[in-house]
């Protein structure tokens, strides 16, 4: 189960998707906040479970709290608020609930139920009423990421009547003509079309092309599901595809289901990017040790990463390096377990590989379980004197 967001933590998540989206809508903060998955809340907009409450993966108390939080927060920084429904996904549209009828939860229903905008947007909102092309352009949006394509091929008629020369006219009518033509195409030509459009779509829908696309990437990951991963065409394999749709229980089966997987870099860093989406961060530990110990140097490439997703692995790996003791980075995972304890619940020493570096990373797991002693310490210092020093230094 997912901790309290900090208050630091909760602004620094508000400020990125205000930054990203232009406003705060409080379902995407859940998913943000890893208290509710895409793949969830996909199913909550197409009806698939009975209120949003069902799918969270917090107590409602708690996912009532954060919003709380973040409104306070928000409307301190000056934006307005505005309501919000819910409306399902496809051909029954229809305001779908948060919580059980008789019984839904105050607090969060509160929360979904208002957005935040900077005050301008909230002024040019407004003015939709005195400007129907602007009205009938998000309906078009609106009928697009709801997956209703007729709904947005009438909007757009209108729209063209209303405006022919609408500068975005013509834009709305190839990525639909795009939308359409996917299904014919095979696989590889998928892939190539569905990273083509993409940038028009986001540009169009903003973040809410992930609502358009997500089904399209899972249909090319169920007709991948048989094909091998082949390195010279990494993305042509049902794992990426399926992390595309947001669905990363099934890219981690994906991925699993490859004979020989972890011999592959960039499947393992799928796997581990599904692992921490999925909130199991011991199998991401072991998927970064592996990294380190059988990948060095793409392990060192993803760890400089500025923007790595595990924000406290980034500053351990900082810290690992300023220790400047000339360790290498198949020695990372042995300075954990002492650095950050989970490390030895996480990675037994039974997957560690042979030699020097297998040795080291046994000695300390022993050391940290209980078993510190002289021989131990000993033969540490003659593997990795660099590592017994930081280990006596961290008691």
């Amino acid at each position: 189960m997912n901790e309290p967001l900090a208050k630091q933590g909760l602004t620094a998540l508000v400020d990125q998707l205000i930054l990203e989206q232009g406003r705060l809508d409080p379902l995407e903060l859940l998913m943000a906040c890893d208290y509710l998955s895409y793949a969830d809340y996909e199913s909550w907009r197409l009806g698939r479970v009975p209120h949003l409450e069902a799918v969270l993966r917090v107590p409602a108390d708690q996912a009532a709290e954060v919003l709380a939080r973040a409104g306070l927060y928000a409307a301190a920084q000056g934006l307005a608020a505005e309501p919000l429904e819910h409306r399902a996904w496809g051909a029954a549209e229809r305001i779908i609930p948060i919580g059980p009828a008789e019984a839904a939860h105050p607090g969060l229903v509160r929360g979904c139920a208002t957005a935040f905008a900077p005050a301008a947007d909230r002024r040019q909102l407004d003015l939709f009423h005195d400007s129907q092309d602007q009205l009938l352009e998000e309906s078009v949006r609106t009928a697009l990421t709801g997956r209703r394509i007729d709904a947005a091929h009438a909007a757009l008629t209108r729209l063209m009547a209303l405006d022919p020369r609408h500068p975005r006219l013509r834009r709305y009518l190839h990525l639909m003509q795009a939308v359409e033509d996917l299904p014919a195409l095979p696989p590889a030509e998928q892939l190539q079309a569905l990273e083509s459009m993409e940038p028009e779509a986001r540009d169009l829908l903003g973040h809410r092309t992930r609502d358009l696309l997500a089904p399209m990437w899972a249909a090319l990951a169920a007709a991948l599901a048989e094909r091998p991963f082949d390195p010279d065409a990494p993305r042509l394999h049902a794992g990426y595809a399926w992390a595309r749709a947001g669905r990363h229980p099934a890219a981690r089966d994906a991925i699993e289901s490859q004979p020989a997987w972890r011999s592959r870099p960039t499947l393992v860093l799928a796997h581990l990017e599904a692992c921490q989406r999925m909130l199991d961060p011991a199998a991401a530990r072991r998927d970064w040790a592996l990294l380190c110990w059988e990948h060095p140097q793409e392990a060192q490439r993803n760890l400089d990463a500025e923007d790595l997703a595990d924000a406290r692995l980034r500053r351990l790996w900082i810290q690992f390096g300023d220790a400047d003791l000339g360790l290498a980075t198949a020695d990372f995972p042995a300075w954990l377990l002492f650095a950050d304890r989970g490390m030895a619940a996480a990675v037994s020493p039974d997957l560690v590989p042979p030699g020097a570096t297998g040795d080291a990373y046994r000695l300390l797991h022993a050391m940290v379980s209980g078993a510190d002693d002289m021989p131990r310490r000993k033969a540490l210092a003659q593997l990795r004197p660099g590592l017994l020093k930081l280990y006596l230094a961290a008691l």
